[in-house]
This record gives C-alpha cells, structure tokens and sequence, in this order.
C-alpha cells in the first residue's frame, strides 16, 4: 500500500478522517493536543499539525472513491502525477507527534510570561518550585504570587 496526500476544505481534516475510515480507507491526520484559551473558559482541543492535508493509504488513486469524501478538495499531484510518501515518513511524523506536549519546564531564575487572569501578559521571574506550583516575583508590581505551570510562557 502507498501513502499520499490529499487537500481538505478548511478545517475539514478530522471530518475527511472521518469519511475516510467510513469509506474503509486507511488515513492519517498528524494532530497534537493543546490548551486554548477564551474570555470564559479554558478547553483542552485536538489540532492538526498540517493544515488542510491528510494522508490516506491506497494501492492505487481511484478518484471514484476518494471524491466519494466531502471534506477533500483535491489529491495533491507533482507532473501531473499523484503525489506518493514514503511509510517511513509517516512513521516519523507519527513518532515525533507522539512525544509532542506544551508543557514547559522552569527552574529558579527563569523569565516568564503569565498567560491567564488578572496579570495576564506581565512577565516575572520565577522563585521557588513547589511541586506542580512555583513563586513568581512580578517586576513590575512586586509582588509573589503562586501559579500552575500551565499558566505561564517562557519567555527568551
């Protein structure tokens, strides 16, 4: 079986994965998880790590098949010829993407930027790590405040 790789419509990547695995075709969206942030909540969301590509496993193009999938706009091509990707490669966007994750280390003395709340964008330095929490020394107001990890930004 070879691997290629087809466009989606916008923000259509899961929903083709979707079409395809309903489809009985094999494919593969390279997605990592992160925290997104609005004015009322906090949720944790799956992205792709390629917009608008997913990579599907044939023999060989049938077209009558893969236009059967809504969310795709074309199937990506080179000379006129369906472009083909190496397992190998894909094995190692699925590797790297496994061991992928935001969270971020600081160690005393490291800068940062604070993410969320009412100190949202003051940068700091951090003083202490107790745990999954650390002290924080604001600069610019002098004050220490004890904050999550993922509340905070390295800043360089």
């Amino acid at each position: 079986m070879k691997w290629f790789v087809a466009n989606t419509k916008f923000r259509g990547e899961l929903r083709a994965q979707e079409s395809f695995t309903a489809l009985g075709i094999n494919s593969y969206v390279p997605v990592y998880e992160e925290k997104r942030e609005w004015s009322d909540r906090t949720k944790k969301t799956t992205t792709p790590a390629i917009s608008g590509y997913i990579f599907f496993q044939a023999e060989k193009i049938n077209y009558a098949l893969i236009n059967l999938n809504p969310y795709l706009k074309n199937v990506l091509r080179r000379f006129g010829k369906a472009v083909e990707i190496k397992s190998s490669e894909i094995d190692l966007m699925k590797n790297c993407l496994k061991n992928y994750t935001e969270e971020a280390s600081f160690g005393p003395g490291d800068s940062v930027k604070i993410l969320s709340g009412c100190l949202k964008n003051k940068e700091g330095i951090v003083e202490t790590i107790e745990g999954s929490f650390l002290t924080l020394l604001v600069n610019s107001i002098k004050v220490k405040l004890s904050l999550n990890h993922n509340q905070l930004k390295a800043v360089s």
